[in-house]
């Protein structure tokens, strides 16, 4: 079959338009021409000619021709015309090394290929092989496929057998994931250049990562009153806590697993990535069995997920009010009183509280939730601070400072400082006089009165935070004083161990050890403990204040670095730290979210 397109080189440009005739045999007007350069007295004419229309031409592909030749093998390159590709430089060097051309001059090739289009002279005359049926495989780095191509036979070329591609494909060094099916569609379908996809590696499955399943909610408790038909609230029914039975397991470690190696196309493993165990969280007043896997109660009480810590408390009950018959209290557990807490008193529990009816002038102390089903007249002088969420109906002239949220109809006159959000809602549902904070939200129908008194709303990080923070701080320098005394015992050691009898110098060294186990421990947990401080610090001017009523004159709202002072009765307001300053837009909650 005629290549379209040959160079012609003549001594004339009449006389390589001849043998362009008669090498394809057809008539002149069949013919496109082209003069790669003019014959001079030493040089003679090139013609390139294309026989096609000229369509074809506008955008011709580049190519290359090989003739064999009396006076030696020659190479033909055509350059591509219009929007035609470029030629292909990996194919041409393929098809001139499957042609097995002796003595072949690479330099010659080069120079050809630089110039793009011309007829050089590339080995000395020689008897044509031609090529048969082959298959180029290709393996990319990572071998995770391999590829393969059949390529066309020339005239009189013999044709490949599937024996033939299998002995090629052992040769490339393929020993997994072959589909031989593929292959046999490759040498049958005879789609020549048309990439076949022939093996695939094994893809590694990594592991996975160890869990904790918690068999309890580890939901933060809400202490939110059930919302009742006509928007009625029924304080009685709150997100408090969760009653667990001795032995009951609470959470059980999944252990991470290793995964499966891949395997290349190459045979090669290919790593996986092993899962990460994940530790249960510390406790109190629970079993661990053996393997670690499993944490259950250790007595029946009630569970809860503070600080992550699983703690299970037992409940003190007390039938009738909290008076001077009962005194004060001090419980490891939770304490559910049916009664009043009478003025006076001191409460405290490190599970929750629960309090059947009003505390007056007295302290409660909780680590876990408390709830006051009616409320406090704390008369400058109550106070409940708790762990995790305070609930209660009303708060007058008192305190009340949570880990958590807060949830309360009306606060009149009261300081209320929230770790989570503060939730004024039922029937009034506001904040009237005092100080209100929360680290998240504040969500209330009213602020502030008619008779404009001085309310202080602030939201951001809760002042005991910013306490806490320089606490850790001293207590990490000491720590780090510590170690350094424990340096200087090494020291002394290290040059006393000639004079030290064996007991004294092996009680010291060993209560050295101990000790700096203990103190590097120590600052572990407080290091951890500050950096969450400090990032709940970064955060707080994304705190928002949220109501669904009015705002009254006299109050001030603080978000971060600054302070709002509402001089004029503000409706259904939204108030944001925004661009390095206070603003306030309509409410962006509502009422039933």
């Amino acid at each position: 079959m005629l290549s379209k397109s040959r160079i012609f080189i003549e001594s004339s440009r009449e006389a390589a338009v001849a043998k362009a005739i008669e090498y394809f045999g057809c008539d002149e007007r069949e013919i496109i021409f082209e003069v790669l350069s003019e014959g001079t007295d030493v040089a003679d004419w090139q013609v390139y000619a294309f026989h096609g229309t000229q369509r074809e031409y506008t955008d011709l592909d580049a190519g290359f021709g090989v003739y064999y030749e009396p006076d030696g093998v020659f190479l033909e390159l055509y350059p591509e015309r219009g929007l035609g590709e470029s030629l292909n430089r990996t194919a041409m060097a393929q098809h001139l090394v499957r042609k097995s051309i002796k003595r072949y001059e690479e330099g010659v090739v080069q120079n050809l290929v630089i110039n793009r289009v011309g007829r050089e002279r590339i080995a000395p005359s020689q008897d044509e092989f031609f090529l048969g049926e082959d298959i180029l495989i290709d393996i990319p780095q990572f071998e995770m496929e391999a590829h393969a191509k059949l390529l066309a036979p020339e005239p009189g070329g013999t044709m490949i057998t599937y024996n033939d591609v299998m002995e090629k494909v052992a040769k490339a060094g393929i020993t997994h994931g072959l589909d031989e099916q593929v292959l046999r569609n490759l040498i049958n379908e005879k789609k020549y250049g048309e990439d076949y996809l022939i093996a695939s590696a094994t893809m590694p499955i990594d592991g996975e990562n160890g869990k904790l399943v918690f068999h309890f909610s580890t939901d933060q408790k809400t202490a939110k009153p059930k919302e009742l038909e006509g928007g009625k609230v029924d304080y009685r029914s709150l997100d408090l806590y969760e009653p667990v039975e001795e032995g009951q397991l609470l959470v059980e470690r999944v252990l991470a697993t290793e995964g499966t190696p891949g395997v290349s196309v190459k045979g090669k493993p290919i790593k996986q990535k092993p899962g990460k165990d994940t530790p249960l969280p510390k406790y109190k007043n629970v079993t661990i069995n053996e393997g670690k896997t499993e944490m259950r109660a250790k007595t029946a009480g009630m569970v809860e997920y503070i600080y992550g810590s699983v703690n299970v408390s037992n409940v003190y009950k007390i039938d009738g009010d909290v008076d001077m018959s009962v005194g004060k209290i001090d419980f490891d557990g939770s304490i559910h009183i049916e009664g009043n807490v009478i003025a006076g008193h001191v409460i405290k529990a490190s599970g929750g509280v629960i309090v059947g009816g009003v505390v007056e002038a007295s302290e409660i102390y909780a680590g876990g939730n408390v709830e006051v089903k009616r409320g406090m007249q704390g008369m400058d002088k109550g106070r409940i601070e708790a762990g995790g969420s305070i609930s209660l109906l009303y708060i007058e002239r008192g305190t009340a400072v949570a880990g958590g949220s807060i949830t309360v109809d009306a606060s009149i006159h009261s300081v209320i400082e929230a770790g989570d959000s503060l939730y004024a809602k039922g029937k009034r549902g506001s904040i009237i006089g005092g100080r209100a904070i929360a680290a998240g939200e504040i969500v209330a129908n009213s602020i502030g009165s008619v008779s404009q008194v001085i309310t202080e709303i602030e939201v951001g990080v809760m002042p005991q935070k910013r306490a806490r923070i320089s606490a850790i701080e001293k207590e990490l320098e000491k720590l780090a004083g510590e170690i350094l005394k424990l340096d200087q015992l090494d020291t002394y050691l290290e040059r006393a161990k000639e004079k030290l009898d064996t007991e004294t110098f092996n009680k010291l060294y060993r209560s050295g050890v101990e000790n700096r186990k203990t103190y590097t421990e120590d600052i572990g947990v407080l290091t951890d403990e500050i950096d969450a401080l400090r990032d709940e610090l970064e955060h707080a001017n994304e705190g928002k204040v949220h109501v669904f009523d009015t705002v009254h004159p006299g109050t001030r709202v603080v978000i971060s670095s600054d302070m709002y002072k509402v001089n004029d009765e503000m409706k259904y307001t939204t108030f944001k730290f925004l661009d390095g300053q206070i603003t306030y837009m309509p409410c962006e909650k509502s009422k039933s979210g």
